[in-house]
C-alpha cells in the first residue's frame, strides 16, 4: 500500500511538474499531423485513451500501455478525412491520412512497436502558361486600361496549362519501447523520426515522448505522456533553412474498466490535453486544457459500441471480434465531426 500511495504521488507531482514547462513552448502547429490520432477504436472514444492504452494504437496514445499487448499485434487504419461530399459511404476524403504498425514482445527485454502514419494530398496540380505569342514571358494579358496589373475582364494571352502534379506529404515514423517495472507501473517512450515535403521542399527532424500507466487497483488505470518531450524540431531544406519547434504538451486521464462475466465487459475514460493554442493565444477557451471523453461497451465480448466528446465534437463508433483458432481479430468503424466535414476511420488489427 505504502508502495502504491508513493508511486500516485509521484505520477501526480510529474503531471503538476511538467506544466511549468508549457508557456515558453512555441510552434504548437508545426507538425500537427501528429495531433490527428490514430485507431478507429480510441477515435470512436473521443480520443480518450491515455490511460487505456491496451492494444498496439498504445505506440501513439502512450507507450507505456505496449506492456499489455499480447506477443504479436499489429493495427493498420484507412481514413476518409474532410470528405468531398459526392454522396458515397466512405467517399474519397480531401486529405489521406492512414497508420500501419506492429507490435512484439521480448521475454525479459520488454515491449518493442514499430508505426508509421502518413497524412498527404495529393495530385495537386501546378499550373503554368504556354506562350503563345512567343515573346518568352509567361502570363502575358490584354492590359485594356494599360495599368501594367491584370484586373477582371483582362483576359490572359498565354494559355494556362497543367505542367505537373505533386503531392503534399507528412511521415512519421515512430520506434517504441516500453517495459514493466512494477506489477502497478509501466513506462515506455517514442522516437519520432519526422519528414514533411511540399512541392520542391522538404523538412526532417526527431523528437521524443515519454509515458507512464499506473493500475493501483483493479479496473482503474491512470496515464500520463509527454509529447515532443524535448521539443520537436523540423528544420527545411529552402534558402534561409527555416527550423519550426513543435512545443511540449502533456496528456494525463484515468479510465474505469469492469467485466459482467455473462453479458461482456466496458471502461469510460477521461483525459486531459494542456491546449497550446490558448495558452499562446491567451484566450480563455478551455481554460489552458483539452477535455475528452468517451465510453466503450463489448456486448458478449463480441461487439462493441462507443461514444465520446474529442474535445471539438461528437464521436462514436463500433467494432467487431473475430476469433480464428488462437488469433483474434478486430474490425472498427468511427466518425467524428468537425467544422471542416466529417471524418471516417477504419481499422483493422490483430493480436496472436
Amino acid at each position: 500500500m505504502k508502495l502504491i500511495k508513493i508511486s500516485l504521488f509521484l505520477f501526480i507531482l510529474g503531471i503538476f511538474s511538467s506544466l511549468t514547462l508549457f508557456a515558453a513552448d512555441e510552434g504548437s502547429h508545426t507538425a500537427e499531423f501528429l495531433s490527428h490520432g490514430v485507431g478507429a477504436r480510441a477515435l470512436g472514444m473521443g480520443s480518450a485513451f491515455v490511460a487505456i492504452a491496451d492494444d498496439a494504437t498504445a505506440t501513439y496514445w502512450n507507450p507505456a500501455g505496449l506492456t499489455k499487448v499480447k506477443k504479436h499485434s499489429f493495427s493498420a487504419m484507412y481514413s476518409d478525412t474532410f470528405s468531398t461530399g459526392d454522396g458515397s459511404f466512405l467517399s474519397k476524403g480531401l486529405v489521406s491520412y492512414n497508420f500501419v504498425n506492429y507490435v512484439h514482445q521480448l521475454e525479459g527485454i520488454g515491449s518493442l512497436g514499430l508505426s508509421w502514419i502518413r497524412l498527404g494530398i495529393d495530385d495537386i496540380p501546378r499550373t503554368t502558361f504556354i506562350d503563345v505569342d512567343n515573346n518568352g514571358f509567361l502570363g502575358d494579358f490584354q492590359d485594356i486600361n494599360g495599368n501594367g496589373t491584370k484586373d477582371e475582364g483582362e483576359p490572359y494571352i498565354d494559355r494556362p496549362t497543367v505542367a505537373e502534379y505533386f503531392s503534399n506529404t507528412d511521415n512519421a515514423l515512430l520506434i517504441s519501447y516500453a517495459r514493466q517495472i512494477h506489477p502497478i507501473v509501466a513506462v515506455g517512450g517514442n522516437l519520432k523520426l519526422l519528414s514533411q515535403s511540399i512541392f520542391e521542399n522538404s523538412g526532417r527532424g526527431f523528437g521524443i515522448d515519454i509515458g507512464i500507466i499506473l493500475m493501483p487497483y483493479k479496473g482503474f488505470r491512470f496515464g500520463t505522456i509527454l509529447l515532443d518531450a524535448t521539443g520537436t524540431q523540423i528544420r527545411w531544406d529552402t534558402a534561409d533553412k527555416p527550423v519550426f519547434t513543435r512545443g511540449r504538451r502533456l496528456r494525463f486521464g484515468g479510465a474505469y474498466q469492469w467485466t459482467f462475466p455473462s453479458f461482456g465487459k466496458g471502461s469510460i475514460s477521461a483525459d486531459f490535453e494542456t491546449d497550446q493554442a490558448d495558452l499562446e493565444e491567451g484566450t480563455d477557451s478551455g481554460g489552458g486544457f483539452l477535455f475528452r471523453t468517451g465510453a466503450e461497451y463489448w456486448l458478449f465480448r463480441t461487439l462493441a459500441l462507443r461514444c465520446g466528446w474529442n474535445g471539438h465534437g461528437f464521436s462514436a463508433g463500433t467494432g467487431l471480434q473475430l476469433r480464428v483458432s488462437t488469433m483474434t481479430f478486430f474490425v472498427d468503424y468511427a466518425f467524428n465531426t468537425h467544422t471542416l466535414g466529417g471524418s471516417q476511420r477504419i481499422s483493422v488489427s490483430g493480436q496472436f
